[in-house]
């Protein structure tokens, strides 16, 4: 991966690969993809689950096939399916059964292997391989893997060689360690055997509950293979995401997050849901990236990418690096300098309505029935999270009057949050209104009036406030968009050089989802990097009327950037949407990326033919039990398959082991084993407890 994703959008050049009369890959749209949820021997569960997501818009849908019988009868649900019309391409997902992938695919149009368990049991052995040891390991795997290969060449089947972080084998894991590089090499390994026979109808895919995971193997692959001179299509999605909107934000934003790279020609949204509501999902998120040109950047759109003018923040896109950014007070917080990133919102009441304003506040601040304000919890796992700032617009001195009085009312009433003013439209009001406001908001434009720039920075140095530099672009092409950036940045900088003000956060004019916002920030980032202004960086965002729009286009813009290490505080700004959503969604977002733990991580699987008890209701039973424990990581498993890795990214398991029994784990040690699902709850919670790890609602 180089600079010029970071700045510019271009899809990944791959073949083209058929999955029956489905292409992926190549010139073709980005795909969506489903799994069934029934026993694959209900023939008729399995047959009509197909037809109910193909008449949804899912256009590949995946089986499992755990022994041969279920490989067998994938012959008569296909049968089936053909006599009803339906003609979706099926897949059979294979783990463990190599015997069962040569019989399922003699039916169905691609099959799935997992490379660390197709011949592999996981036992987690530690051990040390001498090259010819593993050598002699390597030709173990081909011997059983070679008849797949030339069945499916045969047969003119696709292949997915799918890595799952959570089922990587013993023998990856000893070499490369629990590591996305190990994620990557467990498939290549089986690329080079399928390419040894000239077989080639290969997609990949690199699945991990960790959205910082998933985006750092595929974007290792995706480099690796260019190393390699291989262009085979990869098939994207987050594993055990789990359900509602923290599935479907930790979905977006590893996903999200790759399609913005032009990484991706299929994907699944695994939900902890019934699987007909991964579609709309799902294709909701690739809507963007279809409706584009896959052609790379036209020449005369682009700035030399070479150029070291065009630093970018993180020089190794394989591995988490935050910014590094000098700290910015904000009376009750401090930005940058590797807090946590806050969490900002927009004051929409007018100034002169105080007490629809005062009641707007109070909401921000958690004083509201909102119940979406209680899913989400502070660090003490209790009080409701809140707004950490609250945004307003004075442009006039009646404004500035209007919000005197709002600020004294909101003390009296022990509503204690740092105001941020902005003062575009009135700038020579901001060493009045400085007095008033705990950071003062500037709308920057290429061409802006030095004067202006400097007595806004001379009104935060006499006040003692920050000032936040909003830089605004217009809608012209990226060379334009970079070009007006750095001007204003050029100009804002030298002024701030002269005052000796350094008490600044820069930000980007709001953009909704069609905009090139994650572009723009990487070239915010990398310009200010280059110039050695370790300023922290406010990322905005502009809502849209949906909320579900929104969450999904939030979760993948923003997500990238934090997943890159830039941010230290957002700013979803709506004018519609309740302060409840946007706070729900800020936060959970955050959670997603790993930058700031605010309440319990779930990682749940998706239902499937494999799963041993009713995954959402169980799913849905815990949570009501141990929502309340922050910053405590509890994995809930269907069955085997990747439970006991997915343990490794998860404080504590809850795994089917069989039908109505259930294996807990500690980390990724299986501590309980054959438990009754009827018991299965308590004993886990009294595990938690054992462990220091419960705390009292």
């Amino acid at each position: 991966m180089t600079s010029s994703n970071y700045l510019f959008y271009s899809r990944r050049v791959t073949r083209p690969v058929m999955v029956g009369n489905v292409g992926i890959g190549g010139n073709n749209p980005i795909r969506v993809q489903s799994m069934t949820i029934a026993d694959t021997m209900d023939t008729r569960a399995t047959v009509r689950e197909v037809a109910e997501l193909a008449e949804a818009g899912c256009e590949i849908v995946r089986i499992t096939a755990p022994s041969l019988r279920e490989a067998e009868n994938l012959g008569r649900i296909k049968s089936e399916l053909i006599k009803l019309g339906v003609d979706v391409p099926l897949v059979a997902d294979i783990h463990f059964t190599p015997n069962a992938a040569l019989v399922a695919a003699e039916h169905v149009e691609k099959v799935r292997i997992n490379p660390g368990n197709y011949a592999d049991k996981k036992k987690f052995e530690q051990r040390d391989y001498t090259e010819n040891e593993y050598a002699a390991e390597l030709r173990r795997i081909e011997e059983k893997f070679r008849p797949l290969v030339l069945k499916c060449k045969t047969l003119k089947r696709a292949m997915r060689i799918g890595t799952n972080h959570g089922s990587l084998s013993d023998r990856i894991m000893n070499r490369f360690g629990d590591t996305a590089e190990g994620m990557v090499e467990s498939a290549l390994e089986f690329v080079h055997m399928c390419r040894k026979f000239d077989y080639h109808d290969i997609i990949l895919s690199m699945k991990s509950s960790n959205p910082l995971v998933a985006i750092q193997a595929y974007r290792l692959l995706a480099a690796r293979m260019d190393e390699l001179g291989m262009d085979y299509p990869f098939h994207l999605g987050v594993t055990e995401a789990g359900d509602g909107v923290e599935g479907r934000i930790k979905s977006a934003v590893g996903i999200g997050a790759l399609l913005e790279d032009g990484i991706g020609d299929t994907i699944r949204v695994s939900l902890t849901e019934d699987a007909v509501a991964e579609v709309p999902v799902a294709h909701k998120l690739v809507e963007k990236y279809n409706s584009r040109i896959a052609v790379r950047r036209a020449a005369d759109d682009c700035i030399a990418v070479d150029s070291p003018d065009l630093s970018v923040v993180n020089p190794n896109p394989f591995e988490y690096r935050r910014r590094e950014t000098i700290p910015v007070n904000q009376v009750y917080y401090t930005l940058g300098a590797g807090n946590l990133p806050r969490v900002e919102l927009t004051l929409n009441s007018p100034l002169h309505s105080k007490k629809s304003a005062l009641a707007e506040i109070g909401k921000m601040l958690g004083r509201s029935p909102d119940n979406l304000l209680s899913l989400v919890k502070q660090s003490n796992g209790t009080k409701p999270a809140t707004a950490e700032t609250v945004h307003l617009t004075v442009k006039s001195q009646d404004d500035l009057n209007a919000l005197t009085a709002l600020r004294h009312s909101a003390a009296t009433q022990k509503m204690y949050i740092p105001f941020a003013v902005d003062v575009s439209s009135a700038p020579e009001l901001a060493e009045r209104v400085a007095r008033f406001a705990d950071r003062l908001v500037f709308s920057c434009t290429a061409g802006c009036e030095r004067t202006t720039l400097t007595n806004m920075a001379r009104a935060g140095l006499i006040c003692g406030k920050p000032v936040e530099w909003k830089i605004v672009t217009g809608n012209d092409g990226s060379r334009m968009r970079f070009c007006q950036i750095d001007d204003a940045l050029n100009t804002i900088l030298e002024v701030c050089a002269e005052l000796d003000f350094w008490d600044c956060i820069f930000s980007l004019g709001s953009r909704d989802c069609s905009s090139a916002l994650v572009h723009d920030y990487h070239f915010l980032a990398g310009r200010l990097d280059a110039r050695q202004a370790t300023l922290p960086i406010l990322l905005r965002f502009k809502a849209s009327e949906q909320y579900e729009a929104t969450l999904l286009q939030a979760s993948s813009q923003l997500g990238v950037l934090l997943c890159d290490g830039i941010g230290d505080s957002i700013h979803i700004d709506s004018d519609s949407l309740p302060p409840g959503q946007l706070l729900d969604l800020s936060y959970t977002l955050l959670q997603a990326t790993r930058m700031r733990i605010t309440k319990t991580d779930y990682i749940s699987c998706p239902s499937c033919g494999r799963t041993l008890f009713d995954l959402q209701t169980t799913t849905e039973r815990i949570k009501s039990k141990t929502n309340h424990l922050t910053g405590v990581k509890i994995a809930i498993m269907g069955c085997i398959v990747n439970g006991p890795g997915e343990m490794a990214d998860a404080d504590f398991g809850y795994v089917g082991a069989g039908p109505g029994v259930v294996d807990l784990f500690v980390g990724k040690e299986r501590v309980e084993r054959n438990i009754a699902e009827s018991e299965a709850d308590e004993r886990l919670i009294r595990l938690i407890k054992q462990n220091g790890r419960w705390v009292e609602q």
